[in-house]
């Protein structure tokens, strides 16, 4: 059991050293960022959330049913008014009282009652009943109440209010999957730049590493010719400070890269302490103008994201329309609990009900007049982000063509330094010029290289920025390996 457990242990090392030491390209890099990155999944979250959203718009049409139950303690026992009905039960009793008389009176008698009799009648009931007529209100002796039933309430006509709003809801879907489409083309972007400086510090160290072995070679060679008593101490002193020198900027650069691997490592999700590793170089082969053929795709991501922006302005504008429709629903009560109530109604009650807001201090008017301003707001929008991407497109077409020409002029001066070194270094073999001649060409050869590799990286950053404003930022992935 535990040699299986160190066995396991070693693999399980082994594991993570392999993926420690696993060289990563810029296509490993942007696949990381898409799956790791903070912003990235951020945006796949408001993704998850519109969704929600959209499907919750979509049951809007459903009806609804509550539950209400209800207690009930009234604060005194309900009254019955009997003075406000008064006159109209003294009234309507003395008239049938009297209606009631004359009929008995005319079967007894064959004879109708004459309005004397009849007047005298009405009277005299009408003073009876007012002398007996309760002079109070009878109060009923619950004070309290218990009610429980269901309420049903489902949409028939919102003037167009739930479809807008449904359609509002997917418009705002859509805008957020552009969203993460725009993320995610922006941080490609980022890493492409990114990735690019550790090219460039790569290719920087090794031409320094370089200069630093000549360094080497140029004090060994000094270090010789002072025991030779040819050349004085400070010549020697000379090639011992620039050998220091070419080392600490080693270092430097060195420090450089790591600090561009740890930016990068942010970039695409991975620990500070797992840094990447990448060993390419920045490619010297520029691919040229034919390449610009393949990204003349205007599909810029912020471009999108505005017309899509303005499509949900163009459905808030319905919603806010749709405010002047009435509103129709059907309705439906049960109460299947109604103990003791003092009024009894019926069980159930089933109906329509109309709701439509005839004014509302010009509230709707101006979300309407809002709502159009809205839409003509995301309409110059648009076309002020075309015309500034449709620029910035043909300024970085542009910089790629200068920079390209640039890149040859000043790899044809570098090369140029290399015979001009090589020839210093003869002259000083063959007495002809000294140790710090070496060195200040070995300095002016370090330079060229400089200038010709931060040229490089303008190029390609130009290049990427192009495919990036094209809407194709992946597409640097095949120049930059």
């Amino acid at each position: 059991m535990r040699l299986i457990n160190r066995f396991l242990l070693i693999s399980f090392l082994f594991g993570l050293f392999s993926l420690k030491a696993q060289e990563l390209n810029l296509e490993a890099c942007i696949d990381l960022a898409k799956t790791n990155n903070t912003a990235v999944r951020l945006s796949e979250q408001s993704v998850k959330t519109r969704q929600q959203q959209y499907e919750r718009s979509k049951k809007n049409v459903l009806p609804t049913v509550d539950l209400l139950a209800g207690y009930n303690h009234l604060g005194k026992p309900i009254e019955i008014n009997l003075g406000q009905v008064k006159d109209g039960i003294i009234e309507g009793t003395a008239q049938q009282t009297t209606s009631a008389a004359a009929n008995i009176y005319e079967d007894i008698t064959g004879n109708p009652m004459s309005s004397e009799i009849q007047n005298q009648i009405y009277q005299t009931s009408k003073d009876i009943l007012s002398a007996v007529y309760p002079n109070y209100n009878p109060a009923v002796a619950k004070q309290d109440y218990f009610t429980a039933g269901f309420f049903l309430k489902q949409p028939i006509y919102m003037g167009g209010k739930l479809k807008a709003l449904q359609q509002f809801n997917e418009q705002q879907l859509n805008s957020s999957k552009i969203g993460l489409d725009n993320t995610q083309q922006l941080m490609a972007y980022n890493v492409a730049l990114q990735y690019l400086q550790v090219l460039y510090f790569n290719s920087m160290i090794e031409k320094q590493q370089q200069k630093v072995d000549a360094l080497i070679q140029n004090q060994k060679y000094a270090d010789e010719l002072l025991k030779a008593e040819i050349i004085p101490p400070y010549l020697k002193n000379w090639a011992d400070v620039a050998l220091i020198q070419g080392e600490v900027l080693l270092e430097n650069l060195k420090l450089e890269k790591e600090n561009s691997l740890m930016t990068l490592a942010q970039l695409i999700g991975m620990e500070a302490d797992k840094l990447p590793e990448i060993n390419g170089e920045i490619p010297e082969d520029l691919p040229g103008d034919a390449l610009l053929t393949e990204a003349q795709n205007n599909n810029n991501p912020d471009v999108r994201l505005l017309e899509s922006k303005k499509e949900e302005a163009n459905v808030a504008l319905k919603v806010a329309k749709s405010a002047n429709y009435p509103n129709i629903f059907a309705i439906g009560n049960y109460q299947f609990f109604r103990k003791e109530l003092p009024l009894i109604t019926p069980p159930w009650i089933v109906g329509v009900e109309l709701k439509w807001t005839l004014f509302d201090g010009f509230e709707t008017k101006n979300k309407i007049g809002a709502a159009e301003s809205l839409v003509e707001e995301a309409s110059l929008l648009i076309q002020q982000k075309q015309e500034a991407v449709d620029l910035s497109r043909r300024l970085a077409f542009n910089k790629i063509q200068s920079i390209g020409n640039q890149s040859e002029s000043l790899d044809v001066a570098r090369k140029q330094t290399y015979v001009t070194t090589e020839m210093v270094r003869k002259r000083m073999e063959n007495g002809l010029s000294s140790v710090k001649d070496v060195n200040d060409a070995l300095q002016l050869q370090f330079e060229s290289e400089k200038l010709y590799y931060t040229s490089l990286v303008a190029y390609y950053t130009a290049l990427a920025t192009y495919y990036y404003l094209s809407g194709e930022p992946e597409k640097i992935i095949h120049f930059l390996k």
